[in-house]
């Protein structure tokens, strides 16, 4: 997002830029290495090559801006320059919002690019043309390219192109697909471009370097954005789990694999990136008798919680902490939800925080906000005749940016509902998508099988565990990623 920026706008603290040199030292500065020791504080899920633009602390905005590109041994230094951050400088973790004139913090896919003639990049590049607008405006274009008249928050790329700015640009996807469902209000056109100017969110950089880095990226690769204290953590806080870029948080990515065993042990079995699982870690006890967990960014601070459902009618938030483990348990909705079938996460992308899409026993489906990331806040019908459904999730069948809800039946066939993304369904015929659905958990994730992938994990009753790609409305090629699962208590959504 570009602001245009005279010298007199920039804060006075922030006016004079340092030398490079400075801007290294001041971080005590070498961000490859500690990649490679485990001290990042967000998943990297090992990409390729990883680009830090990192602030001494969240109201600067200079960046020291570095290049890591993977090896046998952990990540070397590529290149390292400076930039420009938003001219506030960054937000805390999962706190970018529209107008605060912040960078958002964390870590996020690039896999497109566009200006004015391709400089021969593998990422998906928009050549910009005078119709060319990047939307600002709440709906169905929010966060997205298109083209067209536009109106009055949406960019013009054409005049940032032609000023300079958007000469190149790499997009950082922050709120929107493929990392995660775009957020209506959560900040858009978050770029890698040139200018080298404070800006109203984005990374700016010279030209020079702006171009380097698209001639060497490949779709999911990654950018790690913040300050310093954000994004890496102390030496002590390392750990063997802890490699190529994992999280320590004992839910390190949204595409682990979590389940309740019999005898009430919550595992861990973390994702490896490649489509496959790693070696399990027992992450909690006393789960045994959930009704259903699930796992889910309910405060978007950037780290994984769990939100369970218990016999006494309660639904019950344990937020997950950076460093490993749970915080205290605080109550999400206090009664009834015994009775309800539930699966939570973006479904109205007007809202800031994920809900709960609950199914009551009249087959009603009603949606709860969660205005605050604490407790749930009033609902709304949004459906009814749901009593058949024995499934349901929330994922982007067609990856247009707004929410679906993919729901089997007790046929065993999977429906796609599709929505206009304030969480209203379509009028249309609901779409068959699949047979033979009749399981004992469907679950969307991320990134399983690399980063910027989506698909469905599903336990069937013959204790099978299977992945199920998501491409651009249609299915991928399905495989088995486990068996022996049968004896599993509960299969976190």
């Amino acid at each position: 997002m570009v602001t245009i920026l005279a010298a007199a706008n920039v804060p006075a603290a922030q006016s004079a830029t340092v030398p490079a040199a400075q801007v290294y030292a001041a971080q005590v500065y070498n961000a490859c290495s500690r990649l490679t020791a485990g001290q990042v504080q967000f998943n990297t899920y090992g990409a390729p090559r990883v680009t830090f633009a990192t602030a001494t602390d969240r109201n600067r905005t200079q960046v020291a801006i570095t290049s890591c590109v993977k090896t046998a041994s952990g990540y070397s230094t590529e290149w390292q320059t400076t930039g420009f951050a938003g001219i506030n400088g960054f937000s805390a973790p999962g706190k970018a919002w529209e107008d605060t004139n912040r960078s958002p913090t964390g870590s996020f896919t690039v896999t497109e690019a566009l200006g004015r003639r391709n400089p021969g990049t593998a990422l998906r590049y928009r050549t910009i043309k005078p119709s060319s607008r990047w939307g600002g405006e709440r709906g169905s274009t929010y966060n997205q390219y298109f083209e067209g008249a536009g109106g009055p928050a949406d960019e013009n790329l054409w005049t940032f192109m032609n000023q300079g700015y958007y000469e190149q640009a790499a997009v950082i996807n922050y709120n929107r697909l493929p990392d995660a469902s775009t957020i209506q209000g959560a900040s858009y056109a978050i770029f890698f471009h040139a200018g080298n100017v404070p800006s109203a969110g984005c990374i700016s950089t010279t030209l020079s370097t702006v171009t380097r880095l698209l001639r060497t990226s490949r779709p999911g690769d990654r950018i790690v954005m913040g300050a310093v204290g954000d994004v890496f953590r102390s030496a002590s806080r390392t750990g063997p789990s802890d490699t190529a870029g994992k999280s320590l948080a004992s839910i390190h990515s949204s595409s682990d694999v979590l389940a309740v065993a019999s005898d009430g042990t919550l595992w861990n079995y973390p994702a490896l990136g490649n489509g496959g699982l790693g070696q399990r870690a027992a992450i909690g006890k006393g789960w045994g008798s959930a009704r259903s967990v699930s796992k889910i960014d309910w405060n978007r601070d950037g780290t994984l919680d769990l939100l369970a459902q218990w016999p006494n009618g309660t639904l019950t938030v344990y937020p997950g902490r950076p460093a490993g483990g749970f915080g205290a348990a605080f109550t999400a909705g206090a009664g009834g939800w015994q009775q309800l079938t539930i699966t939570a996460g973006t479904w109205d992308t007007s809202r800031r925080y994920p809900g709960v899409l609950a199914r009551d026993v009249a087959g009603k489906l009603w949606l709860y906000d969660n205005p605050a990331g604490r407790g749930l806040g009033t609902r709304r019908l949004v459906g009814s005749g749901w009593g058949n459904v024995s499934n349901f999730t929330i994922a982007d069948w067609d990856n247009n940016g707004r929410p679906d809800l993919l729901a089997s039946g007790r046929d065993g066939i999977l429906r796609l509902y599709r929505q206009d993304g304030r969480g209203n369904f379509l009028s249309e015929a609901r779409p068959q998508i699949g047979t033979g659905w009749s399981a004992r958990s469907i679950t969307a994730n991320y990134s399983f099988q690399g980063a910027g992938t989506r698909g469905l994990t599903v336990l069937f009753h013959d204790g099978a565990l299977r992945y199920y790609p998501l491409g651009q409305g249609r299915w991928g090629a399905p495989g088995t990623i486990g068996t022996g699962w049968g004896g599993i208590r509960t299969l976190v959504r």
